[in-house]
């Protein structure tokens, strides 16, 4: 069956080569191999700096082993922590390279723009550029920025554009630099639980300000089989509702947004439950593929998936159906 994949990261070289030039966090240690994302947390990128850097035949040879059809390409984070003149640079040779591999391989590759959101005007014109003469789908957002989580407001002009513009956003996890979540090394105050309660946060707080309100046709996907919103959201609701709550914008239910305005993907877990409650509350129609590489191995999610009770129909429907309409294509 075609597989279309929605979160399937890469680097170009000169990014981590930018970050290893940086006196401030993020920094890359080129000897030991190691991004310093704080004064507190490090990552190790020894198993994945080569798969993040791949070549063009590489990525296409690394797809067909893993029985993916389609990729959606973004890159991983640190690029909008940079300065902002060497963020902007960097942003457009990502985007560049994302569009020659589309070139190379046509119908293989799809791109999610990397922005320089620091300068929302600036971000703004390279989107509009990725999609107008590029023919990107989507902007790869992350839950946080070096000076401010995405729901921060100086970041909204960039989702207006993704609505004018008719793309959806990628809205990714980032460790948050909390001090809470110090103190137990990169994992825990990454996927382990950080980037998942950083990316709720973020999201909640678009929907409480109003945002869908003003954007009612914005779509943003989550990874992860919806970052845990799906099993909280009855919860969410009941709570948001039964007291006031100062400075709310929004007019509708949390629920309702899920309904109309969010997407989700498979990216990194691989829960039966989680499955279950996700498709139980989201739906099939609004679930799509996601193997998170290289950070997961995809032929993990694919035998997760396989394994999974779920008709012909709804099948293909995740694997490559709901991807086909999002992105306007046909495989």
């Amino acid at each position: 069956m075609k597989v279309i994949d929605f979160e399937y990261h890469g680097y170009i070289p000169e990014v981590l080569e930018a970050m290893s030039k940086r006196k401030t966090y993020p920094i890359y240690d080129k000897e030991a191999n190691f991004v310093h994302w704080t004064e507190h947390i490090s990552q190790t990128h020894a198993p994945l700096k080569r798969r993040l850097e791949r070549r063009y035949d590489e990525r296409v040879a690394s797809m067909e082993r893993d029985g993916i059809d389609v990729a959606v390409l973004s890159s991983s984070p640190g690029i909008e922590d940079l300065d902002f003149e060497t963020a902007a640079e960097l942003c457009r040779k990502t985007n560049d390279t994302i569009y020659e591999h589309m070139k190379r391989y046509p119908g293989k590759f799809y791109g999610s723009a990397t922005l320089p959101v620091m300068n929302p005007q600036a971000a703004c014109d390279e989107l509009k550029r990725c999609v107008e003469e590029l023919g990107f789908s989507a902007w790869h957002a992350h839950s946080n920025f070096a000076q401010s989580p995405a729901d921060d407001p100086m970041y909204y002009p960039i989702y207006e554009m993704c609505e004018k513009l008719g793309v959806y956003i990628y809205l990714h996890p980032k460790m948050p630099d909390h001090e809470r979540f110090r103190g137990f090394g990169f994992p825990f105050a990454g996927a382990a639980m950080g980037f998942t309660v950083d990316t709720q946060i973020v999201l909640i707080r678009l929907m409480l300000s109003g945002l869908f309100d003003r954007l009612p046709n914005l779509k943003i996907m989550l990874g992860h089989l919806g970052e845990a919103l799906p099993f909280l959201l009855e919860r969410i609701d009941g709570r948001l509702s039964s007291e006031a709550c100062p400075g709310v914008e929004m007019t509708k239910s949390i629920g309702y947004y899920f309904e109309n305005n969010i997407l989700i993907s498979t990216s990194g877990n691989m829960s039966a439950a989680a499955f279950q409650c996700a498709k139980t509350v989201m739906g099939i129609d609004r679930m799509f593929y996601g193997s998170d590489h290289p950070y997961e191995d995809p032929k993990d999610m694919r035998d997760f998936l396989a394994g999974l009770p779920l008709t012909d129909e709804e099948r293909a429907k995740l694997y490559y159906q709901n991807g086909e309409k999002l992105l306007g294509i046909k495989l």
